[in-house]
């Protein structure tokens, strides 16, 4: 768990630096890839290092952000976040209360405090008991906080899928500090690459395009039911009209704005 008042260094570097990097410093954070660009997380200044790296490949830095742990996120609090009978607590807690649940957020999105993160969160506590949810689908799994709240409710096979290498190894981290190894795995890839296979819910809490593409997909009816997330409300009546011309129909919706979040179920849930 990185403090609050630790140094972040971020080196943002365009094209994807990944291959060239050599024998990393105690002080590497990890590496953020988006779109085009890396970003290099480190506690310490590593100007030599980055650009040891940087030499015969094509990336080129862009700029470096000095910052705090502060300034990027919040830290979590003292005594955690807690949602419903959730308890989400600091992986160096000294002393977790029993069933609490361990998480260390570094620097990726997902430590149980955002609206998105409390809706998805909401809407499995009043879904998986009661459907019942044995198979679940992850994407954009960010810091693994919604898989691994899934695992302690009991559904026995979740896969986590990020694009992100920093966020796929922060949720490995997590899934491993709660030992919860067995029923989650964690994969990097584009989340529209894994809608093919059949589950009983999927947790999307993703940028409007992506989900926007995920929608019109055939394969979108072998998932039983879809929490999506992370949308404005005009965003989320264009994604309700394309679930619906799919055969579902929303049977929850929550509004914290600016973001609103809903549960879409498919046909093959009514027959059940």
């Amino acid at each position: 768990m990185i403090s609050p008042d630790t140094p972040l260094h971020v080196y943002e570097i365009e094209g994807s630096i990944r291959t060239h990097l050599g024998v990393s410093h105690p002080s590497f954070v990890g590496l953020w890839n988006e779109d085009d660009f890396s970003y290099l997380f480190f506690t310490e200044l590593q100007d030599d290092y980055v650009n040891k790296c940087l030499t015969g490949s094509d990336c080129v830095l862009r700029a470096r952000h000095d910052t705090l742990y502060s300034e990027w996120q919040d830290a979590m609090p003292a005594g955690g976040v807690s949602i419903g009978d959730l308890l989400f607590v600091r992986d160096d807690h000294p002393s977790p209360p029993r069933g609490a649940l361990l998480l260390d957020p570094s620097v990726v999105f997902g430590d149980g405090s955002h609206p998105t993160t409390i809706a998805c969160l909401t809407f499995m506590l009043d879904l998986i008991p009661e459907t019942p949810v044995r198979t679940m689908l992850d994407l954009g799994t960010g810091t693994g906080i919604l898989s691994i709240a899934a695992a302690a409710l009991g559904v026995q096979r979740i896969v986590a899928i990020d694009q992100n290498a920093l966020a796929v190894q922060t949720a490995m981290k997590n899934v491993r500090l709660n030992r919860l190894s067995s029923k989650v795995a964690v994969k990097e890839g584009d989340a529209r690459m894994f809608v093919g296979d059949a589950y009983d819910l999927t947790v999307a809490n993703l940028p409007f395009e992506v989900l926007r593409f995920i929608a019109g997909l055939d394969e979108l009816t072998n998932i039983r039911q879809w929490i999506v997330s992370g949308i404005s409300e005009a965003q989320g009546a264009i994604l309700e009209e394309l679930f619906s011309s799919n055969g579902f129909h929303r049977t929850m919706f929550r509004k914290d704005h600016p973001w609103v979040s809903f549960v879409m179920a498919g046909s093959v849930l009514s027959k059940k």
